[in-house]
């Protein structure tokens, strides 16, 4: 089983590949995740698990989509995206200067099939190649956290 965890920093999780863009950190890989070039050429075969917990409210807001198409694009059929965002309007999402994207649960629906959000959003943007996945579950940690679980299924 491939996993990788994107945005790892010092993290070492048992069975995951890590990925930084910081050379500081040590991670297996070091790759930027707002330059989709890199990662495409290195995992053809797909990946069974992206863990990617507290990097995306560090990516620029207008590569929302690209990245979620990113993911999509790295993951086996049946793959599953493990993302977890500080939920905004928190203190926890905007109070680091770096948070430069902000998250809600609500931002997720975009992203998900057989929600009347997400099923729009693609067809109002298939120039995007708008990535629809299957929503698995969904969790809060505390207030200030936001997490959720979704598979690729062709």
């Amino acid at each position: 089983m491939i996993k990788f965890d994107i945005g790892s920093g010092d993290r070492k999780l048992n069975g995951y590949y890590t990925v930084d863009k910081d050379l500081s950190v040590s991670a297996d890989y070091c790759l930027d995740i707002e330059d989709d070039i890199a990662f495409s050429t290195l995992f053809v075969d797909g990946i069974d698990e992206i863990r990617v917990h507290h990097l995306l409210e560090h990516t620029k807001p207008e590569n929302k989509v690209k990245i979620m198409r990113l993911f999509w694009d790295l993951l086996k059929d049946g793959g599953v995206l493990d993302v977890e965002v500080p939920l905004f309007p928190h203190p926890a999402s905007i109070q680091d200067p770096t948070h430069i994207s902000f998250w809600c649960r609500e931002s997720f629906w975009y992203f998900i099939k057989d929600n009347k959000f997400g099923e729009a959003f693609a067809k109002r943007y298939s120039d995007y190649k708008v990535p629809l996945f299957e929503f698995i579950e969904d969790w809060k940690r505390g207030e200030w956290a936001y997490g959720i679980k979704l598979r690729k299924k062709i």
